[in-house]
């Protein structure tokens, strides 16, 4: 016997719902599109947003340390570069205060030695780099956050690797004895959530990648734990959003596996939700918001040695992240 159209129409509507019912991700959920490529391949790169531009530094390029800097226009979907960076530099830190931009520490050349304490400042009004006071000691692989007028250098490799270094750009100093990071770990993602920083993941020596997402409050100088991420991953990046904060990307502790994991961590409560995957799965990518959408940047398709014929200049960003605000 045949059914009525609309009855046929109704059955399959059903099955549907259902199955996207009991999908971890909702149907209304949003998805990845491809931007403009970078003008240059790289890994172990950092990005940040100032006044609606993204601006990318550094990274490994093919063979070498890479001194571009560049500007990515998400209203134009276009890129260009800028003046290069006084040094050529991978696994950096960058942030952005009181309309300037920094860039910390980071490897100079291919050998990976931790000797960098330099710290530059960007002038978007005219193009140019100055040298500001060296950190007190060098760092790669760490993250650089902006908060409340100070930057914060957290974790990374080189001496007291748990200790915060805190920068002042006003007076052009470094100091505070700020509680140190609980657990050493490099290549770790961290982002800012009204006056908390958030530090997730990473790795560390002989422990491998770590799901570890502990929170500092700079107010207290108190440090709290919080849910460990669901897939523990190094060479990762974050990414604040209205509707929490995205963890995108990472690579294997050994072999060339990269992760294509999004994951969204909600800073109200501490628990983990996934959301749609990366489409090129990659690491020692960058990230930056821009509205309800957020862009993440070059990388290398492949981890570990992998990395220098992998590199990416693949721009890819993932719309509709406002959601609920939190």
């Amino acid at each position: 016997m045949r059914l009525p159209v609309i009855l046929v129409d109704w059955c399959r509507a059903l099955v549907i719902a259902a199955a996207l019912a009991a999908s971890a991700i909702p149907a209304a959920a949003a998805d990845w599109i491809t931007g403009a490529a970078m003008p240059s391949a790289r890994s172990e790169i950092v990005a940040v947003n100032l006044d609606g531009m993204i601006y990318v530094a550094g990274g490994i390029a093919p063979g070498e340390a890479a001194a571009a800097f560049e500007a990515y226009d998400p209203r134009t979907n276009t890129w260009r570069e800028l003046a290069s960076l006084p040094m050529p530099v991978h696994h950096m830190g960058m942030a952005a205060a009181a309309g300037k931009i920094y860039v910390s520490g980071g490897y100079q050349s291919m050998e990976f030695r931790p000797d960098v304490r330099a710290l530059w400042e960007y002038d978007p009004a005219d193009n140019s780099w100055e040298r500001k006071a060296l950190m007190p000691q060098p760092r790669a692989a760490h993250q650089m956050v902006s908060l409340g007028g100070k930057l914060y250098v957290i974790g990374g490799v080189g001496p007291e690797e748990t200790r915060l270094l805190v920068y002042d750009p006003v007076s052009d100093k470094w100091g505070g004895t700020p509680r140190r990071l609980p657990a050493p770990r490099e290549h770790l993602a961290a982002a800012v959530v009204g006056n908390e920083i958030f530090v997730i993941g990473g790795r560390w020596r002989d422990r491998g990648n770590l799901g570890r997402t502990e929170v500092y409050n700079p107010g207290t100088d108190q440090w709290r734990r919080m849910d460990d991420m669901p897939t523990p991953r190094g060479g990762l990046t974050a990414v604040a959003m209205p509707d929490g904060i995205h963890v995108i990307g990472g690579e294997g502790f050994r072999g060339n596996q990269t992760y294509g994991q999004h994951e969204v961590l909600d800073p109200r409560t501490g628990k983990w939700s996934r959301a749609p995957q990366l489409p090129t799965p990659r690491h020692g990518l960058a990230s930056a918001a821009f509205g309800c959408r957020f862009a993440i940047i070059g990388g290398a398709r492949a981890g570990g040695r992998g990395t220098f014929r992998t590199l990416s200049a693949l721009t890819e960003i993932f719309e509709g992240s406002c959601g609920e605000a939190i």
